[in-house]
C-alpha cells in the first residue's frame, strides 16, 4: 500500500474509534467519519464498506498489536488479561457496539482473536489436550466453544460496567474447562 493510502487508512481508523467512543456504533455515519478524518467519501469506500466494518478493522489492528506475544506467554491467564486490558482501554467503543450483544463484525474480530490464541496455546501445549480431542474437527469445536464463551463473558463484563481486569480474568478462567488451564 502506498504511503498516502496508509495515512488515509490510519486517519479513518483513528476517526472511527474516536467517534465510536462517544456515540453508539449504530449512530456513526460515513460523512462524520470522513469529516473527522479529513478524507473524501470515495477514500472511505476504498478502505471500508461501512462504519461498523471500519471500527472492526481498527480494533482488529489494535488487538493484533496487544496480543502479538501470546505465543511466547507461559500462562493463559496472562493472555486473557492482555485481551481484557485492550477491551478495558476501548470499553466505550465496545459498549457502544452492544445492541444488546456485540455488533457481528466486532464480535467476529474478538472471536477470531481468541480462537487464534487458543489454537496457538494448544499447539504449544499439546499435553493439555484431553484424549477425546484427538482429531481436528473436535479441536475446532472446542476452540470455537471457548472463543464464543469468552466473547459472551466479555459482553456481560462490559454491560456490568465493571473495569477490573484481574477480576474479569479470574471469572472467565474459572468458567473455562480445567484442561485449558493445565
Amino acid at each position: 500500500m502506498d504511503p498516502r493510502s496508509m495515512r488515509s487508512r490510519e486517519a479513518l481508523r483513528r476517526a472511527a474509534l474516536d467517534l465510536a467512543a462517544v456515540r453508539p456504533l449504530a449512530d456513526l455515519s460515513v460523512s462524520e467519519i470522513c469529516r473527522t478524518a479529513g478524507v473524501t467519501r470515495d477514500t472511505f469506500y476504498r478502505h471500508a464498506d461501512s462504519p461498523v466494518a471500519l471500527v472492526a478493522d481498527a480494533l482488529s489492528v489494535e488487538l493484533a498489536e496487544a496480543l502479538s506475544d501470546v505465543g511466547e506467554l507461559d500462562s493463559l491467564s496472562t493472555a486473557e488479561a492482555l485481551l481484557l486490558s485492550h477491551v478495558k482501554k476501548r470499553a466505550d467503543v465496545y459498549r457502544g457496539a452492544l445492541h444488546p450483544s456485540l455488533a457481528a463484525p466486532i464480535r467476529g474480530v474478538l472471536e477470531r482473536v481468541v480462537a487464534g490464541g487458543l489454537e496457538e496455546w494448544l499447539a504449544r501445549h499439546p499435553e493439555i489436550e484431553p484424549p477425546a480431542m484427538d482429531d481436528q474437527p473436535t479441536r475446532e469445536i472446542a476452540v470455537a466453544y471457548a472463543a464464543g464463551g469468552t466473547v459472551a463473558a466479555i459482553e456481560v463484563w462490559l454491560r456490568s460496567g465493571a473495569d477490573d481486569v484481574a477480576w474479569a480474568t479470574r471469572a472467565i478462567l474459572a468458567a473455562s474447562p480445567e484442561w485449558w488451564l493445565r
